[in-house]
């Protein structure tokens, strides 16, 4: 009975449109390892560049938007080229997909390079809140206390406990990693959070 349960309720997540991978595995090791000795040293250095209400604007080669990013308050430190941020705000556009709001209470940005060409890495933490907005499959929200997003190559990650709601129940894991421009999540499980899907009844009413 509990098999049947779960397989009924991937099933009306991926009736959703939503696909999961799911692994299970006791621990994830999807998401980098943050240079927190780097972000925690500039917290004893002055900032080169400091503000408030300050807007970030990202532009693909043709000129289209790519990404936005509001914050509350920013400190840049231009030795270690990243930028503190105080209520990060950021909306992220995918070509195949509808755009992301993303929130948190606390992030940075870290400039690096990949394979010779400078990328941004943004670090959400606290209250990390990702929501899609889809025309018909509704809306799609992921929260967790921390997430990685990669603008540039479209995908976020965390190895923290993350929370998925959508139309049609909930889901908790240990983790995963999204493609954005696609939408497919990857589910990982932990030692303390198995993957675990809860289907709203309604689903099955007219069924």
């Amino acid at each position: 009975m509990a098999i049947l349960k779960r397989l009924l309720a991937l099933c009306a997540l991926l009736g959703a449109g939503y696909v999961l991978y799911l692994q299970w595995q006791a621990e994830s090791d999807a998401a980098p390892t943050a240079e927190m000795v780097d972000v925690e040293a500039s917290q004893m250095a002055e900032p080169d560049v400091q503000g408030n209400n300050v807007t970030f604007r990202q532009f693909h080669p043709d000129g289209d938007l790519h990404y936005r990013l509001l914050a509350a308050g920013i400190r840049q430190f231009s030795d270690i080229q990243t930028t503190h941020l105080d209520n990060p705000d950021l909306h992220l556009r995918s070509p195949a997909q509808p755009p992301w709001d993303i929130q948190s209470r606390s992030g940075y940005i870290k400039r690096e390079e990949v394979s010779g060409v400078a990328q941004d890495t943004v670090f959400l933490n606290n209250q990390v809140e990702l929501v899609q907005q889809h025309p018909t499959n509704g809306t799609l929200t992921l929260r967790s206390n921390s997430f990685y997003l990669y603008p540039a190559r479209q995908y976020a990650v965390t190895n923290e406990d993350v929370t998925i709601d959508t139309e049609v129940g909930r889901t908790q894991a240990g983790g995963l990693t999204i493609d954005l421009d696609t939408g497919i999540l990857n589910l990982n499980s932990s030692a303390t959070q198995r993957v675990h899907t809860i289907v709203l009844p309604e689903q099955f009413k007219d069924a």
